[in-house]
């Protein structure tokens, strides 16, 4: 008989039992979007008061004093925004946006450009180039958007204060900030505003428009943050694309904000906390929030203040 056969048993697999180190690839840094360009009135600070105050679920949404966007980017943010609609009077900040949105890499370019002049000089020189910049006005000079966009940036990043403001002729007006290093480019700042800016409906046009245009775009709601209405005659700084934004023009906002309720449009405003305006919406819903007021040239004028919300809804 043939002689038996020794089986051999399978080896087992040995394991491995030290432990694994895997590396990790960091992931880019994505800010959180928010306004790029610093506004007078500006609202980023009131976001937690606002957004309560706010519809619930997904919003078809305009917002007719764009300013420094800090609603939109907030609601963009939050993922929030099933249609956007901005639109301001300024040419100036309308080309930004749209730059912004748009033409991205040749904005940082000419952003670099500045800023690579601007801070490889002395404090007498850095003023003399703000000035160059600022006298170069595209009424006097052609400028493509590009150009123009990257000039307001330059300013408004480097002005006293940060605040755009223009005289009667249209012409920004504010002095040299003298800030020994402004932030002039703000790459990571403009990717992110770009990003939430795609697909927005970016353009020039006045509040008296606003209830056709949302008629079109069907929008369902409406933030609305007007140069608030003076406390006194000398008490509140509200330059409105070169002219001032008077008690007229409050009445026709209100007359205005009736005609989006009519058409069931929801609506929550902003302004000062005064008996005429509070006359203007009557029989709307009017709430009170506490806002730090910080645009003064008198350190001791600068405070918590009351303003105003309206809504023409109450949840």
């Amino acid at each position: 008989m043939p002689a038996a056969v020794r089986s051999r048993a399978t080896p087992r697999p040995q394991i491995d039992k030290r432990p694994v180190h895997l590396r990790v690839v960091p992931q880019p840094h994505v800010p959180r979007p928010a306004p790029f360009l610093k506004w007078v009135g500006g609202k980023s600070k009131l976001l937690p008061a606002l957004r309560p105050l706010m519809p619930n679920g997904k919003l078809r949404y305009a917002e007719p004093f764009l300013g420094g966007g800090a609603v939109f980017f907030d609601l963009s943010a939050e993922q929030r925004l099933e249609h956007a609609l901005l639109c301001d009077v300024s040419r100036d900040l309308v080309g930004a946006c749209r730059v912004v949105r748009d033409e991205l890499p040749a904005l940082l370019a000419r952003l670099n450009v500045h800023e690579a002049h601007y801070l490889s000089e002395n404090e007498e020189n850095r003023a003399l180039y703000f000035y160059a910049v600022r006298n170069r006005h595209p009424a006097d000079f052609a400028m493509d958007d590009v150009e123009r966009a990257a000039r307001m940036l330059f300013l408004n990043r480097t002005c006293f204060n940060g605040l755009w403001r223009e005289n009667r002729a249209g012409r920004f007006n504010a002095p040299h900030g003298r800030y020994p290093n402004p932030g002039i480019v703000q790459a990571d700042k403009l990717h992110a505003a770009s990003a939430a800016l795609q697909g927005v409906d970016v353009r020039q046009a006045d509040f008296r428009a606003l209830p056709e245009l949302v008629q079109d775009q069907r929008v369902a709601f409406v933030y609305l943050d007007p140069p608030y209405h003076p406390l006194s005659a000398t008490s509140s700084f509200n330059a409105y694309s070169g002219g001032q934004f008077s008690g007229k023009a409050q009445a026709e906002l209100a007359d205005v904000c009736r005609r989006l309720d009519r058409l069931g449009v929801r609506f929550l405003m902003s302004n000062s906390d005064c008996g005429y305006v509070r006359d203007l919406y009557r029989g709307f819903e009017i709430g009170t929030i506490r806002a730090a007021r910080s645009i003064n040239c008198k350190g001791e004028s600068r405070g918590d203040i009351d303003e105003v919300v309206v809504r023409n809804y109450a949840d």
